[in-house]
């Protein structure tokens, strides 16, 4: 089980890298083709939109097939993707509508591969591993997301744009071989199942609608997404614009907020032990809030990079704690399906909240859209803080109701 949960890492720290590349890449290769912070902004709408429109059916497929083939397929066609990218932006501008189309496809990848890989944490990493190994993956995903990658794709990206992409699709080469070998072989999902596809995600969405504690850390979580993506998706233009930062220092700038995230994510375990899940959520989304205020008062590199950095310790503390509490709360036979129908709300605000970002730049401007971010979350969170005190997993998750008997064959559709 250590090996495994050592690939897990190593192929998330990998995969990481190319997507912090095209995290740089991606808003700056849109500020090549348009400076309107709204269009900018659609960025992280596209990305985020195939968590509304393919999630559920994703999470069916990863608890119904062979993961380790399913990520490898994925993985090998998002680099043929990006490679695709890259070609294209060697030989010229490439249009904020083809970005669009990029990012939502690469999109659609990430909600089968990064469900099979939640669902296999659990299964890697029994008891009190799991706080852990969610740990180290969440830091092993800030330093390839918000450091390594970001720094590297900001310097080369003033190189030449289609760098960052290239490494993007080695990256998704090497965690396909990677993913593959880390998620131990499971003979019930090579099984037919007497349902369909969709008939297993009706399932799935009774589980996660008949969870109180699912529910209400979904509002929680969701709120905390809209507004980090208020913030988020019109950085780029307020690093160009307000601290005067080139496509290298974006880069930095990133760099710099990603240290909080990585550290800490490998403190994550001592700081749940000392004080629990609860604590731990409302201290991450009061410094997050407080980090959006703090940005909102400055013009300086500096203080915005400390602001940054304390957004992302909080979201890396909040993330571990809520992570950990739903896969105690999600039967491991449901994971990917009901950890997605947990996700679809909070992804799927993600592009409302870059939407509101950039109508709120466009209207009041960067401050008053920073302290916005902050004072909902805040507001958000004293409302919801009573309910999430009752949210604890008393025992193993149950499965859920009208699960089929499986039989041997291939998953049918």
């Amino acid at each position: 089980m250590a090996t495994l949960r050592r690939r897990l890492v190593a192929a998330v720290a990998v995969t990481s890298v190319g997507d912090g590349l095209v995290l740089a890449a991606f808003p700056l290769l849109a500020l090549r083709a348009t400076h309107s912070a709204l269009l900018i902004s659609g960025v992280a709408v596209a990305s985020r939109l195939p968590w509304l429109l393919v999630s559920l059916y994703s999470g069916a497929l990863v608890d119904r097939s062979n993961r380790s083939r399913l990520v490898a397929t994925v993985d090998l066609a998002r680099a043929l993707l990006v490679a695709g990218v890259a070609v294209w932006a060697l030989n010229g501008t490439v249009p904020i509508a083809a970005i669009y189309v990029a990012a939502f496809l690469v999109g659609v990848g990430e909600t089968a591969v990064s469900a099979a890989m939640r669902a296999t944490v659990p299964e890697i990493a029994p008891g009190d591993e799991l706080v852990a190994t969610n740990g180290r993956v969440g830091a092993a995903q800030t330093a390839g997301t918000r450091f390594l990658g970001p720094a590297t794709g900001g310097v080369v990206f003033s190189v030449s744009r289609a760098i960052p992409f290239f490494g993007d699709a080695l990256s998704y080469m090497g965690s396909a071989a990677l993913l593959s070998s880390a998620i131990p072989a499971d003979a019930r999902r090579a099984q037919r199942r007497e349902t369909s596809v969709w008939a297993d995600v009706r399932t799935g969405l009774r589980f996660f609608l008949a969870s109180r504690g699912l529910r209400i850390l979904s509002v929680v979580v969701s709120s905390f997404a809209f507004c980090q993506a208020m913030v988020l998706a019109v950085l780029v233009l307020f690093a160009s614009s307000k601290l005067h930062l080139g496509a290298t220092g974006y880069g930095v700038l990133l760099t710099v907020a990603g240290v909080g995230d990585v550290l800490a994510g490998l403190l994550a375990r001592r700081i749940f032990r000392l004080i629990g899940s609860y604590a731990m959520i409302i201290v991450a989304g009061v410094a997050a809030a407080g980090g959006y205020v703090l940005l909102s008062s400055t013009s300086d590199r500096v203080v915005a990079a400390i602001a940054l950095a304390l957004e992302a310790a909080a979201t890396s503390l909040g993330n571990v704690a809520t992570l950990s509490t739903r896969q105690r709360l999600i039967p491991r036979e449901r994971y990917g399906l009901v950890n997605n129908a947990f996700r679809m709300p909070i992804t799927g605000l993600i592009p409302a909240g870059a939407l509101v970002g950039g109508l709120l730049v466009t209207a009041i401007g960067f401050r008053y859209t920073f302290l916005t971010a902050g004072g909902f979350q805040l507001a958000v969170l004293a409302s919801m803080a009573l309910p999430l005190r009752r949210v604890e997993p008393k025992s193993a998750p149950p499965e859920p109701a009208g699960l089929a008997t499986e039989q041997s064959g291939v998953p049918s559709t």
